[in-house]
């Protein structure tokens, strides 16, 4: 879901790869310390040729040499079913995607190195004042104002701040993290004027700065949570929803009239509901300018346009199988099922049916903080053996585990190994992934079966509400790594966390990794706290998805990147 290109690194990384995955494929008379030792090298070699590609793939033009007006068409998979990004429902990259442009996260901007720093147009100045306790100041540009004309004030973000802390379980809120380590928020000077108080050290400290939405969303638990169903929270960009076609799933922005920075030069954005299955002709056809490029497929068809512009970036989206240690009537809590699971899983089959016929290189995620390639990444599978397919070492865990295989499938106190895979319709890579899932597991006695769901209910209805044996979906990482990976297994009651299970021993490292601003220590505590993860074997990663965009000739200043935020004023059109 993001972008990559230097065509010969890119090339020769698939080289590289494709010809390690054929040894791989005839190496049978291996030990299995030198299966190991291939398969590392093979993913040292494959993340080295990624973190060759670059960080921007996108066309730059000057502010002022970008033509005023324009449409920019996208495609979305599903139409908004919270429009509170804040709320679990709201959890959505669909929802992400459209809010962007309306100010979500702008108050922030990263480079394409992945620094950050402060948006004048949101915040003049803050600093931290002290470590102990952490204090920060914070300025707001008094022009700021919501889409509605009314201003950006400090008391907005101490409605969020009491709402997002964890203090009010009414609330059901994505994450809380940040929010829950703050002491208190006052007013200083003026209603722009802010001092931030840390119950404990927050590296993050720049993402809770600034509010999201005013303090109406946030005034009670009811209206946070389904207030938004049918429409978006107040934004605070350059531009605003101007009409909401729910029946025919378009979502058109336009200029926002309240806007106080430098003009957008898109008059409009639209972004239309496109299943996936279709995005690709609905490209090839000129019905939308911006196609998400995952299978190799997608690809070809792409290509035939004659004004595609293939983009391809390194990227900080990973794919994985969860499991839901509540689902498959108990047998998902056995630890010893979950880590046969992993380990008759063939990650690289499945990288090679997704991944390949991208020309991209192969690169298996073994950490659940860092990037293949990232500073800090660390295999934190390595205590544990390492994580290769091993059908045998599987077959031995279930053996122990007292599931004896009868014919082709097993069974223990009269039950058999049944488990199935939610998938959503019309989803090719999530097919691809769960059809080689299905295969390894009933190749070690499982009766895995595949059950397809309509893709608009596939999270609100299976995946958020753990309704579900197994899913596979992919995680979009973000610029803040430490502070936020934990969210995905801990807390138990975390909306990211779908395992029905939380390890005790993450909280204490989570928050000395939180709070830790020596860069060696926070290296040091992600990786602890990655190999808890590991060892729990309730999410298995799979692989690094490079961000392939195609999009069409002439867009400027958008497009494939790992890290690089867009600035919405600029995005355009050229003749």
């Amino acid at each position: 879901m993001k972008i990559t290109s230097t065509r010969r690194l890119f090339l020769a990384g698939t080289g590289v790869v494709g010809s390690a995955a054929a040894l791989a494929a005839c190496g049978g008379q291996q030990s299995e310390e030198e299966q190991q030792s291939q398969a590392a090298q093979e993913n040292e070699e494959a993340a080295e040729a990624t973190s060759e590609l670059p960080s921007t793939d996108w066309e730059r033009m000057d502010y002022d040499d970008v033509p005023d007006g324009g449409t920019l068409r996208k495609a979305i998979l599903t139409f908004p079913a919270n429009w509170n990004r804040s709320q679990v429902d709201g959890n959505n990259a669909d929802t992400t995607e459209i809010a962007e442009p309306c100010g979500a996260g702008a108050e922030i901007i990263v480079s394409e190195t992945g620094e950050k720093e402060l948006n004048p147009d949101y915040i003049e100045s803050a600093e931290m004042t002290s470590e102990d306790p952490q204090t920060v100041v914070v300025k707001y540009n008094p022009d700021a104002v919501w889409d509605d004309g009314s201003p950006i004030v400090v008391a907005d973000l101490i409605a969020q701040w009491e709402a997002l802390n964890g203090s009010d379980e009414d609330f059901l809120v994505v994450s809380t993290v940040g929010w829950d380590q703050i002491e208190s928020i006052t007013q200083t000077d003026d209603e722009y004027s802010a001092e931030i108080v840390f119950s404990s050290p927050y590296i993050d400290w720049i993402t809770v700065l600034h509010p999201e939405a005013p303090a109406s969303v946030f005034e009670d638990a009811e209206n946070f949570n389904s207030g938004y169903a049918d429409g978006p929270t107040p934004g605070k960009g350059p531009f605003t929803v101007g009409n909401l076609d729910q029946s025919g799933g378009v979502v058109t922005l336009e200029r926002n009239e309240h806007w106080w920075g430098r003009a957008p030069k898109l008059e409009s954005i639209i972004f239309q509901v496109v299943d996936q299955t279709t995005q690709p002709q609905s490209f090839a056809n000129g019905e939308i300018d911006w196609l998400d490029v995952g299978t190799g497929d997608v690809l070809s068809q792409a290509k035939t346009r004659s004004d595609a512009n293939i983009q391809t970036t390194n990227g900080l989206t990973w794919t994985h199988l969860t499991m839901n240690v509540n689902g498959g009537d108990g047998v998902l809590e056995d630890v010893a099922v979950r880590e046969a699971i992993a380990r008759a899983i063939d990650r690289d089959a499945i990288g090679r049916a997704v991944v390949g016929p991208l020309e991209a290189p192969i690169v298996l995620v073994n950490n659940f903080v860092y990037m293949p390639g990232q500073d800090g990444y660390q295999d934190s599978y390595e205590p544990m053996g390492s994580l290769t397919f091993d059908p045998e070492a599987a077959g031995a865990l279930l053996d122990e585990a007292g599931w004896v295989l009868e014919g082709e499938t097993r069974s223990k106190d009269g039950k058999s190994l049944d488990l199935s895979v939610i998938i959503p319709a019309d989803t090719k890579s999530n097919s691809d992934r769960a059809r080689q899932v299905q295969t390894n597991l009933n190749a070690v006695g499982f009766n895995c079966e595949l059950q397809t769901v309509p893709s608009d209910g596939y999270f609100p209805d299976y995946v958020m509400p753990g309704s579900f044996d197994m899913v596979t979906f992919s995680w979009v990482g973000t610029p803040y790594p430490e502070s936020s990976s934990a969210n995905l297994v801990y807390p138990l009651e975390s909306g990211q966390n779908f395992t029905g299970y939380a390890d005790d021993r993450i909280g204490p490292v989570n928050e000395q990794l939180k709070g830790a601003f020596d860069i060696d220590e926070r290296h040091q505590l992600a990786n602890e706290l990655s190999t808890i993860v590991a060892e729990t074997w309730t999410v298995i990663p799979f692989y690094a998805t490079p961000n392939i965009v195609a999009i069409k000739q002439g867009v400027v200043n958008t497009g494939a990147s790992q890290f690089e935020s867009t600035d919405w004023t600029q995005v355009g059109i050229s003749a």
